[in-house]
């Protein structure tokens, strides 16, 4: 993360600097529509798009709250509520590019306003989609969030919650892993009976180098936890089975692993299972958990094992384990106007590394006043417990606006 202290940071303004002669340009070539996917909505950027070919995205999250808790205690995401009033917790800019059926590029550009009141922003994906290879298979090359269960792909914007959760930000970090390298998936079983289908991703790159944010503690624990995050280079894979019975129903079941050098000098590997329960009488093809306005069940839960070397100042080694998972049930009333999400979370704790057992409930509500509108508003409670500090209570209201079109890039 890059941390300035500019009102309006210089790689937003070369964004838009880049942006606007393209948009200017795109504009005069052909009209702003997409009627084969959507009608023109100006007002939520459904239909929207520059020469046909190039769809900008605007995302902004902010929250307001408090907690019991000290300000970013409880924290483990870095776009998370973290102060008692507002957070500005995401502004996103983002632009994907369709050079035909089979080729696509995407780049997105986010901030968030720290704890400091620094303007924190990092360009945090971009990358080139190839799909229509040889047996089913899809290429992505550039820097992206790998493939490894369901919620470390995804942006602040399509978080069923106000915050990041806990095993996410315990096992992979703060923000999701990203690669420079490659990603292939590919379908595993080519004879599957009716109603299935799998697929398989594996990829391989560099880990970015983050940044020691201003005002970091260090930890005083004898193995730093930090020390087992990805660094230098990372692995991953990640296998799904589907199962629709029904054009309404699908089930899902899938494993995960990465491996990599970790920031201690030594090597993480990291485990997950995940599945997912999906009910959507308006039939699966319609559903979009950002922007869905229908009924809707959904069940969904991951879980993750971590397996690390850790190392000292003192040269002293240590392999250590933990444990963290959660699920989250999610309905979606008939209208689409309100959605009901409740979720839970453990994390396992250790004392070498500084690690809080840590136990989190979370009840939500979501409520979108019209789909010809393109803002949404959260309101979300957290009981948090763990024998280390106790409990603590945490409520945050959280207004979401996303402008872009619906045929754009999902990532």
């Amino acid at each position: 993360m890059n941390i300035t202290g500019l009102p309006f940071p210089r790689p937003c303004l070369i964004f838009l600097a880049a942006f606007v002669p393209v948009a200017s340009a795109a504009l005069t070539i052909d009209a702003p529509t997409n009627a084969d996917c959507c009608p023109l909505n100006l007002a939520t950027g459904t239909g929207f798009s520059l020469g046909g070919w190039l769809y900008p995205e605007v995302n902004f999250q902010s929250a307001f709250g408090t907690s019991t808790a000290e300000e970013g205690a409880l924290a483990v995401g870095h776009h998370d509520p973290d102060r008692n009033g507002f957070t500005i917790q995401n502004v996103e800019l983002s632009l994907t590019g369709k050079f035909g059926p089979d080729v696509l590029a995407f780049a997105t550009y986010a901030a968030k306003v720290d704890l400091d009141n620094h303007w924190a922003d990092e360009i945090e994906e971009y990358y080139m989609i190839f799909k229509g290879l040889p047996l089913d298979a899809q290429f992505k090359g550039g820097r992206f969030y790998p493939q490894f269960g369901y919620q470390q792909t995804l942006h602040p914007e399509d978080f069923v919650f106000a915050d990041q959760y806990l095993a996410n930000g315990r096992m992979i970090g703060d923000d999701s892993l990203a690669l420079y390298g490659g990603e292939l998936s590919f379908p595993v079983l080519r004879a599957l009976p009716a109603g299935w289908k799998d697929r398989f991703y594996v990829a391989f790159g560099a880990v970015p180098e983050k940044d020691e944010e201003e005002g970091a503690e260090e930890s005083e624990a004898p193995f730093p936890a930090e020390g087992a995050l990805f660094h230098d280079w990372a692995a991953t894979a990640d296998y799904t089975l589907t199962y629709a019975p029904r054009s309404d129903t699908h089930y899902q079941i899938g494993v995960s692993g990465a491996w990599g050098d970790n920031n201690a000098g030594r090597q993480t590997q990291l485990y997950g299972l995940h599945t997912e329960y999906l009910w959507q009488p308006e039939g699966l093809m319609k559903f979009n958990s950002r922007s869905n306005t229908g009924e809707y069940v959904r069940w969904r839960s991951e879980l993750f094992l971590r397996q690390y070397g850790s190392a000292n100042e003192a040269g002293a080694h240590r392999d250590l384990t933990d444990f963290g998972a959660y699920s989250e049930v999610s309905y979606g009333l008939p209208g689409g106007t309100l959605q009901a999400h409740l979720r839970g979370e453990y994390v396992s704790g250790s004392d070498a590394a500084g690690l809080d057992e840590r136990w989190r409930t979370s009840p939500s509500i979501t409520w979108r006043p019209s789909e010809k509108l393109p803002v949404l508003f959260k309101l979300q409670y957290n009981y948090d417990h763990s024998p280390q500090f106790g409990d603590e209570h945490s409520i945050w209201a959280q207004f979401s606006l996303t402008w872009g079109d619906c045929c754009a890039l999902t990532r």
